[in-house]
């Protein structure tokens, strides 16, 4: 056995060692999203089978967050060759609308500026058919991870991997996920047809999934945004009320970009010391909600304590939960009719019909996710890959209500589960948005008591045990989301 100080030695060695290939990665994410030049030097060696035992053996067991840091490099290693030949055809892959060729990587951010409905039809019928063609390079990507975890990790299976990773049992909370299905169906059915025919004029029998995105992407209300709202206006409130690091720029790097289909994305290079924030213009609510959930992000990582070891601070990145919990409560909170009237300066119709409006999108992506959770563990239980495609156009189709077509299935799954840490993080965030409700009132946004509450959250870093801290069961977050729905 290895002596105490050896030990402790080997597990601070590869402490760092993950550390510089976690930034490595990032600053070369934040390279390619910026269309930059890749950053010189090499922080990536690629880890062996053999260095992966050594650091089981330095923490006694493979439930630790060091190990399955340390894993996640080991595939994403061993999927990166099918991983770049998928890319270079989705790169150069594209559909036909009205004689113009679109990007396919820009056709969400399409169908969300398309008003018309044959437009929306004409998208779901060229993603069908490239997704047909590209699937077989998907699959590779999907089957050279699985078969690694399973050859090379001895892994008995996907699910078991990831529930070791994050020390939890994803059937249950797939069975929680039916539980919450089943509480809001009714609520559900009955609420979201009417605003989808008085938005596109469909019933819901032909309505599509891209139909649903372009309802979920609130455009058909952005005549009543604020035109002259801009980015600075959104850091100067939260600075005013006591987030005072969003105005420390050698931190927090925002870069806007021109073209409005990019879409915001938060790349945490060093937590908390250098911190990424690209956005595209804020011409709507969808662009103000994308803003406030990476700033949601961008915060917890600020704050974060940085005396913390890297397993609390950056390592559980691995699982989002937390982090997502955060973002979707600022998100949430950008379109509070409170946050409408008394930040935004809407006049009382305007704030309660977005807010309305909002309220329901929450609900319809809650339950997005809540259905791919379920589906997606029944798939891989059963072993299947591409053959549960026809179960997930089914059963996304029962819980939202939308067609969805089967070829889309592998580029609607994401990896670990994190549709997961998407379900968990809207309850959670529900359940944290009646704490602060409850200690500072419904104006909590504008409290410097409440941005005091938060920090304090965030200073623990993403280690942050926020279920428990969101005091409730599975059950009683369930109950808290769903009030806002009038649901018994």
């Amino acid at each position: 056995m290895m002596p105490e100080q050896d030990k402790s030695s080997s597990k601070e060695y590869w402490r760092q060692r993950l550390l510089a290939m976690n930034r490595a990665a990032r600053r070369r994410d934040l390279a390619l999203h910026l269309g930059t030049p890749q950053p010189a030097g090499d922080d990536t060696q690629l880890l062996t089978i053999a260095e992966l035992q050594a650091i089981k053996r330095v923490e006694g067991g493979q439930a630790n967050k060091i190990f399955h840091q340390a894993a996640d490099h080991f595939l994403r290693a061993r999927v990166e060759p099918a991983q770049a030949i998928l890319t270079t055809w989705m790169n150069g892959a594209k559909v036909e609308l009205n004689g113009d060729k679109i990007p396919f990587n820009q056709v969400v951010s399409l169908c969300q500026d398309s008003h018309e409905s044959e437009d929306r039809n004409q998208l779901t019928r060229e993603v069908r058919a490239l997704c047909r063609f590209l699937t077989p390079f998907n699959q590779a990507t999907w089957q050279t991870m699985l078969e690694c975890l399973q050859d090379d990790l001895a892994y008995q299976d996907y699910i078991s991997f990831c529930e070791e990773k994050r020390s939890c049992s994803l059937l249950q909370a797939a069975a929680a996920a039916r539980s919450f299905l089943a509480q809001t169906r009714e609520t559900y059915q009955r609420l979201l047809p009417p605003l989808l025919r008085e938005i596109t004029g469909l019933s819901m029998a032909k309505a599509s999934r891209f139909d649903g995105i372009y309802l979920m992407g609130l455009r058909y209300l952005d005549h009543l945004f604020p035109q002259d709202f801009a980015i600075d206006d959104l850091l100067d409130f939260l600075h005013k009320v006591g987030h005072t690091l969003v105005k420390d720029q050698s931190r927090l790097i925002i870069h806007e970009h021109e073209s409005p289909a990019s879409h915001p994305y938060c790349v945490p290079v060093a937590i908390p010391d250098e911190i990424h924030i690209i956005v595209g213009p804020i011409r709507g609510w969808l662009d103000l909600e994308g803003l406030c959930h990476e700033l949601g992000h961008a915060l917890s990582f600020l704050y974060s304590d940085p005396a913390r070891p890297a397993e609390e601070l950056d390592f559980s990145l691995a699982a989002g939960g937390t982090a997502e919990s955060f973002a979707f409560l600022l998100q949430k909170m950008a379109l509070d009719e409170g946050f409408l009237r008394e930040v935004m300066a809407l006049d009382a119709a305007s704030a309660a019909l977005v807010a309305a409006t909002h309220r329901l999108k929450w609900l319809t992506l809650a339950r997005r996710y809540g259905a791919k959770l379920v589906l997606e563990v029944e798939n891989f239980q059963q072993g299947r890959l591409s053959e549960g495609e026809e179960h997930y156009a089914a059963t996304m189709a029962q819980e939202t209500g939308f067609t969805y077509g089967p070829e889309t299935y592998l580029f609607d799954l994401m990896p670990d589960f994190y549709s997961f840490d998407y379900f968990q993080a809207f309850l959670t965030a529900a359940a944290l948005e009646d704490i602060l409700q409850e200690k500072f009132g419904p104006g909590w946004f504008q409290s410097r008591a409440a941005a005091s509450c938060l920090q304090n959250w965030w200073h623990q870093g993403l280690g942050l045990d926020l279920f428990s801290k969101a005091k409730g069961t599975q059950q009683e977050l369930l109950k808290i989301f769903i009030k806002d729905y009038k649901v018994a």
